[in-house]
């Protein structure tokens, strides 16, 4: 059998990561050697060529024959690399962007002669702050192949949510499942959620697995309780510092879909997760990304996709939907998760200033980026009447 060991060898032979620059190594931390080396090497010489094709747009649009081959070649070396490392069991994935931007140099570059870009093709956007490559677990297998016992947990508009517990494991994974009545559009959504999923990277975002296309279904982390129903539940008992841990684990996640360009659009109690751990330890998992919207995206949103989303006032045609609509969300939010009220006007104090600013009626008025929102939550301060055993 093939390790991975035998693959990042095989890879490094071709691909010095010892040739990686600093500000590119600095960017796939999460990637172990050799292949944090390699990703760097990989996204630097794509940036390279992506850059000097955004010259040649301002230049006639004509890519020159040797770059054209050269930039062939790296898009067949990150292809092989793909084949490699699943024969190891590791998921290679390129960032959602850059495997559009890769897909389209594939349909006009050519070997010889150079390479007219077509019109359709607009000036790229360079990544040089955050990693595009990424390796992930490979889906979980069971002992046999017998299908799961699973237990129906939840239910949307598109889709299904079971559980099943995985004897190999000894742990609990959900099974995704798009409804078969949805449309061509919709099943489309619910593909590009789980490609989301699978392109990203982040400890306060749940994880998917795998895709199954015969079943429409993808397997998924599995988390024990939405925010609504942790909150409910401990209302009286969760300490203030645990309030104020759970909100920035929550905007942490929102802030990471920001930076990268991407819109969640459907911010409710329930789509935000719980995980559970010992001594009362807890893990927010943001989740539900069907209506999420990258800059780049067609897909829009209708009236009929509300289902318990939090709606800003502001908001008056959801094609418009923009930063400052997840900010008002998030404001909804972090007032639910200090005071257990469901309703906007409860929270005081210090905790009252940061909801009024995120969902001020003027928009101008609101913070202007989530990462402002966490500076301002950072710096809270539990309330001189909350007890020291509240503290903890």
């Amino acid at each position: 059998m093939v390790t991975l060991d035998d693959v990042a060898r095989g890879l490094a032979a071709d691909i010095d990561p010892d040739d990686a620059e600093p500000e590119y190594l600095a960017l796939y931390t999460a990637e172990a050697p050799p292949l944090d080396g390699i990703f760097a090497v990989l996204h630097e010489r794509l940036n390279g060529h992506f850059r000097f094709m955004n010259t040649k747009m301002t230049m006639g649009r004509h890519f020159n024959a040797g770059d054209s081959r050269d930039l062939m070649d790296l898009i067949q070396q990150i292809s092989d690399m793909r084949k490699s490392l699943k024969r190891a069991g590791v998921t290679f994935e390129v960032r959602e962007d850059y495997r559009k931007l890769i897909e389209e140099c594939k349909s006009f570059l050519v070997y010889s002669g150079g390479s007219p870009i077509p019109d359709s093709v607009e000036r790229i956007e360079i990544e040089r702050y955050e990693a595009v490559m990424f390796t992930s677990a490979p889906a979980p297998q069971r002992r046999s192949d017998a299908p799961p016992i699973l237990t129906l947990v939840g239910e949307g508009s598109f889709a299904l949510v079971h559980k099943y517990d995985d004897a190999l494991y000894n742990e609990t994974f959900a099974v995704k499942r798009a409804k078969a009545n949805i449309s061509e559009r919709d099943l489309a959504r619910f593909r590009a959620e789980f490609d989301l999923l699978r392109a990203i990277r982040f400890p306060y975002i749940v994880e998917a697995y795998d895709y199954d296309s015969n079943r429409n279904s993808f397997t998924m982390e599995y988390c024990d309780e939405t925010l609504g129903e942790y909150i409910r539940k401990g209302n009286s008992t969760i300490s203030w510092s645990t309030r104020k841990r759970v909100t920035l684990q929550f905007l942490y996640a929102l802030n990471y879909l920001h930076v990268r360009g991407t819109l969640h659009r459907d911010i409710s109690r329930n789509n935000i997760l719980i995980k559970k751990y010992d001594m009362g330890a807890v893990l927010v998992k943001l989740s539900d990304f069907g209506l999420h919207k990258h800059r780049d995206s067609d897909f829009t949103r209708t009236e009929t996709e509300m289902n318990g989303s939090i709606i800003d006032p502001l908001l008056e045609s959801f094609k418009d939907f923009k930063h400052t609509n997840d900010i008002y969300a998030a404001g909804v939010i972090v007032s639910f998760i200090f005071t257990g009220k469901t309703r906007l006007g409860v929270a005081d104090g210090a905790v009252g200033d940061i909801v009024n600013s995120a969902t001020s009626l003027v928009e101008s008025e609101r913070f202007a980026s989530i990462s402002d929102m966490i500076s301002a939550v950072e710096v809270l301060e539990a309330p001189a009447a909350t007890s020291p055993e509240a503290r903890v």
